[in-house]
């Protein structure tokens, strides 16, 4: 699932789900995303940093991964804030 453009319509999944995984661009690409996260979610923490076997610098490259847990209202309450069309 994925608030991202029109993956959005895919839907939310499981609407009592209490923890989310969020994958983030690079830093420079997403700056401020875990704060963002932080106004749905009580605990964000970052699982993995991303990379690729090649070294290419992209804009995945140091994106991190994302657990989050705590929501602050149920997730399918939640889930249509979040949606973003880049």
């Amino acid at each position: 699932m994925s608030a991202r453009n029109t993956d959005w319509w895919w839907g939310l999944g499981n609407p009592h789900a209490t923890t989310v995984v969020a994958l983030a661009p690079g830093p420079g690409h997403a700056p401020g995303y875990a704060a963002h996260l932080r106004r749905y979610f009580r605990h964000v923490r970052v699982a993995a940093v991303l990379s690729n076997p090649d070294g290419v610098h992209n804009v995945e490259w140091g994106g991190h991964v994302h657990v989050c847990t705590g929501p602050h209202r149920p997730w399918g309450e939640m889930w249509p804030q979040p949606r973003n069309y880049a």
